[in-house]
């Protein structure tokens, strides 16, 4: 009779049970070089068509590059520190702010005469790259995100770099900052009123068993 029981459990914990499936959008702006931007990410809703909602999770990020011209202007030698910098505000659901940060040294000698940002007094440093991403996770209000068309995350984007060194400096710098963000919906599929083939299958499979069993009972 354990038996019996066993074949049934096999074959509706192989056809039942509700399964969790996830869909993502994205979006990432990438401008060039310039000191700040501001852009409003494009993220498509979630078809409700397509099950019950469960959970909103908002992945997103910047990355921050800087190049560095750099003449060391004092009559001793110096050591020269780069820095590129930048942050990005996310509005909306989001509302956070990421920030990422890189540094480099380099030491030169004493000021050679000429500002042309080479020979023993200069330094070109770069492309210095940062990168930095963070995530957040909605389980309220996903309403807002259920529907048809897409839905705007605006962001600000402001790129901080520096230079300096023990005493006056030339430089000339050149930042670019990018963002990105994704969306993805976490949602339990509507059930679907025809079995799967592969479900009618596993049932078939059960039911030879049960009436297997059966005949071995009646034998005995």
């Amino acid at each position: 009779m354990k038996s019996l029981f066993s074949v049934l459990a096999l074959a509706v914990s192989l056809t039942g049970g509700a399964r969790a499936d996830v869909i993502s959008f994205s979006d990432a702006y990438a401008p060039g070089v310039g000191n700040s931007w501001s852009h409003a990410f494009a993220l498509t809703r979630f078809d409700s068509s397509l099950g019950i909602l469960n959970s909103v999770t908002f992945n997103y990020g910047l990355g921050v590059a800087s190049s560095f011209r750099l003449e060391n202007l004092e009559a001793k030698p110096v050591t020269l520190l780069a820095q590129a910098g930048g942050n990005v505000v996310f509005y909306g659901p989001v509302s956070r702010s990421l920030a990422a940060y890189a540094s480099v040294s380099e030491a030169v000698e004493a000021f050679d005469g000429q500002v042309d940002y080479g020979g023993a007094s200069g330094a070109r440093i770069g492309p210095l790259s940062a990168n930095n991403a963070s995530a957040l996770a909605l389980l309220t209000g996903l309403a807002d995100f259920i529907g048809a068309g897409q839905f705007a995350i605006d962001a600000q984007a402001f790129s901080s770099p520096t230079a300096r060194g023990d005493g006056q400096l030339a430089a000339d710098i050149v930042s670019e900052v990018t963002g990105w963000i994704s969306v993805s919906y976490d949602y339990t599929p509507a059930a679907r009123g025809v079995p799967e083939p592969g479900s009618m299958a596993l049932v078939g499979v059960g039911v030879l068993g049960l009436g297997a069993m059966r005949r071995r009972l009646t034998q005995a």
